[in-house]
């Protein structure tokens, strides 16, 4: 199978018990079932341990539950008891992964690492080059993929090059991706599939300024955020020092790495529902919620903050593509007002 990651994959290295932000607090930890059966078979005091914390939540899933807001197994070092005394392998699968999203499309699987884990967060905004992918065989055995992934792809890749074509200004490329996602999802709801390829091959972006007529998405959007689970707890009050806040300079090759970042990401998940144009507003807020939170945080944070509360909430994805196509405070009119404004 081809696997496909950024080009600083291979340089990430988790900082254990120097986090500032470690993985093993705030955050839940779920147990896939086979290392359940292995916790509830595992002899002596740290399977006594483990049997005696081990709970089932609401929806059937085991799980450590926090204790002051830590994992129960996160010693005073900032280290994994399980881990240093049985090793990674005796971990859960969701505590190995972490801070890696995997996404298997069958062909070919994408590896990204969160941009909620300080380590990755430093290697995204390490570099002000053009964010690249790499590609090699994994030596798993590829599937047959879904056929809508034979111009999803090129769709990415068109957004990829729209968005890291810096001889324009990074919100009217943001603006374009918007401009060409809206033209494929009117394709799709036409049930015109046939010529997509064509329309996403053929299409260009608009000649002169695209000029704003009307109110873009903020603050508003920021408050809408207030309405999502909250998984950390200071989250609120975030958003609302950043309603008011004056703007702060951040700079745009950064911004633009953060875009691809998110576009990689999500765009190719419309071959579960066709939303083709939420999941790019999805991306493009994703990057002018950074910009905003930047002025009262900087940006390094502020983009580890909107990962955790929406990357790591599948309930806050879910709720924020459904508010795209029913809220007016997300109209593409307001993302076109929010980019374009003079």
């Amino acid at each position: 199978m081809l696997l496909r990651v950024p080009d600083y994959f291979e340089q990430f290295h988790c900082l254990a018990g120097a986090c500032p932000h470690t993985c093993c607090a705030k955050w839940e930890v779920v147990i896939d079932e086979e290392t359940a059966q292995r916790y509830q078979e595992l002899p002596g005091p740290l399977g006594e341990k483990l049997r005696a914390v081990l709970r089932y939540d609401e929806e059937g899933d085991a799980c450590f539950p926090l204790d002051g807001g830590r994992c129960p197994f996160l010693d005073g070092e900032g280290l994994c008891e399980i881990q240093r005394k049985l090793g990674e392998a005796a971990t859960s699968v969701t505590c190995r992964e972490h801070p890696r999203f995997v996404e298997d499309y069958g062909p070919f699987r994408e590896i990204t690492l969160s941009a909620s884990c300080p380590a990755a967060n430093a290697l995204l905004l390490g570099s002000r080059e053009a964010l690249t992918f790499r590609e090699r065989e994994d030596g798993a055995p590829a599937e047959p993929g879904d056929p809508w992934l034979s111009w999803l792809l090129p769709l990415r890749q068109r957004m990829l090059a729209l968005t890291e074509d810096r001889s324009r200004p990074l919100k009217r490329r943001l603006w374009e991706v918007l401009d060409l996602a809206s033209a494929v999802q009117q394709c799709l709801e036409a049930d015109r599939e046939e010529d997509l390829p064509g329309l996403i091959g053929g299409w260009q972006p608009e000649n002169g300024t695209v000029p704003a007529a009307g109110p873009g998405l903020f603050p508003e959007a920021l408050s809408a955020f207030l309405e999502l689970e909250v998984l950390e707890p200071d989250w609120p009050a975030l958003l609302k020092q950043a309603e008011t806040a004056a703007t702060a300079a951040v700079e745009e090759t950064l911004l633009e790495r953060t875009a691809v970042y998110f576009l990689f990401r999500h765009i190719l998940k419309a071959v579960n529902d066709g939303d083709v144009l939420g999941r790019a507003e999805l991306c493009v807020l994703a990057v002018l919620t950074a910009e905003r939170l930047a002025a009262v945080c900087g940006l390094p944070e502020a983009l580890r903050r909107f990962s955790c509360e929406i990357e790591h909430s599948e309930e806050n994805l879910d709720r924020l593509l459904e508010a795209f196509w029913q809220r007016e405070t997300f109209s593409l009119e307001r993302f076109r007002n929010e980019l374009c404004a003079i």
